[in-house]
């Protein structure tokens, strides 16, 4: 009988356990579909979210024709899962912690499927239309107007070009698609190399996260299909439309670098003065990227494969242009993390096809304003 008793006892007590786990579940289930992020102060919001409250709702407004219906009762409503998304992507927290953050409340299997869900969508159906090389007579004439107010002497200028390495997990060695050593760059890291242009605004006009770290910008550069199009025009339109970049880049026509070694104070060396700090843009578009968005800090690393990896790449990228369009202030941050900047000093081979062309264009440059 005692025996008995004592087993009614247990099983009334695992009884017990079982509603109270499932009354918390449900309260904490109310608690998130009930809350309202928008109800936040502005600066807890956009230190939370990254972005302010119009591109926040925007944002929501463009995803939800893409999303998948909270139909059941234990379904994450549509924002909640944007807002899940933002946050890890501003902080770069592992998907548990960012499950169990204010308004974003979630396991980490919910977590992952939703950070696979928005990516997914603004990489197939936003990337192209927010992030975009100018082709429009009047869109190259207004990125050429931004550079030329920052120095006259670059009055041709339709974008500066470089590299980033965002770190991610080692790939598995003998991956057949992506083995680990070839993302294993010369930081001694494991890292996506990724190729941005920006305007002087900082806009982001072309993003490539489809390179692993070994790979160096120069080779990036010439499979490039923005050095096709500016080949392309000024070969058939001898249009002067050039990219500036660092002295890991070839020169061409279409892209003036630095001249190597130049003497001091003389107009090699003051063309590179003036190309440098209209090169600190694409350095500064870099860091806020960073910055804004977390997850590619590179005191971090992204836990994903390089495919998933990208697409996180290519969201922040998205958003990074959205906040821009939208006036979205830059979070004050109370870790103050700087992002990680690396020099590139390797010069790239110049194919003589070109250099000569692009010499030329250079010279003219150093004759006209820096004599």
């Amino acid at each position: 009988m005692a025996l008995d008793g004592l087993i009614h006892l247990i099983i009334v007590e695992n009884d017990r356990n079982r509603r109270q786990q499932i009354a918390t579940r449900r309260l904490q289930r109310h608690l998130r579909d009930t809350s309202n992020p928008f109800n936040l102060p502005n600066r807890l919001f956009l230190k939370l979210f990254r972005l302010n409250k119009q591109c926040a709702h925007n944002l929501i407004n463009m995803l939800t024709p893409y999303m998948i219906p909270s139909q059941r009762v234990t379904k994450v409503p549509i924002h909640l899962r944007i807002f899940a998304v933002l946050h890890f992507l501003g902080h770069g927290s592992y998907q548990l912690g960012v499950g169990h953050g204010y308004s974003a409340t979630g396991s980490q299997p919910v977590i992952s499927r939703n950070i696979a869900e928005v990516t997914d969508i603004m990489t197939t159906h936003f990337l192209n239309e927010w992030i975009k090389f100018p082709t429009s007579d009047e869109r190259i004439n207004a990125i050429k107007e931004g550079f030329a107010v920052k120095h006259h002497a670059f009055s041709n200028v339709v974008g500066i070009v470089d590299g980033t390495h965002i770190r991610i997990m080692a790939p598995p060695a003998n991956h057949p698609i992506y083995p680990g050593a070839v993302y294993y760059c010369r930081k001694k890291i494991y890292a996506i190399n990724t190729q941005i242009i920006c305007n002087a605004n900082k806009l982001i006009l072309s993003i490539n996260a489809r390179f692993p770290g070994s790979v160096h910008d120069s080779a990036i550069w010439m499979t490039s299909g923005i050095r096709r199009y500016l080949q392309q025009i000024y070969v058939l339109n001898n249009q002067e439309n050039y990219l500036l970049g660092d002295s890991g880049y070839p020169l061409e026509p279409w892209l003036l670098v630095p001249f190597m070694n130049p003497q001091e104070d003389t107009p090699e060396s003051r063309f590179n003065t003036a190309l440098s700090q209209l090169r600190m843009t694409i350095e500064h578009t870099n860091g806020l990227l960073k910055s804004r968005f977390r997850c590619l800090h590179g005191h971090r690393a992204l836990n994903y494969n390089p495919i998933r990896a990208a697409k996180i790449i290519y969201t922040s990228s998205i958003l990074h242009n959205m906040c821009i369009t939208y006036n979205a202030p830059i979070p004050e941050d109370d870790d103050h993390l700087q992002p990680m900047v690396y020099i590139d000093q390797i010069p790239a081979a110049n194919n003589h096809q070109w250099f000569n062309g692009g010499a030329q264009i250079r010279n003219q440059i150093v004759e006209t304003y820096f004599n």
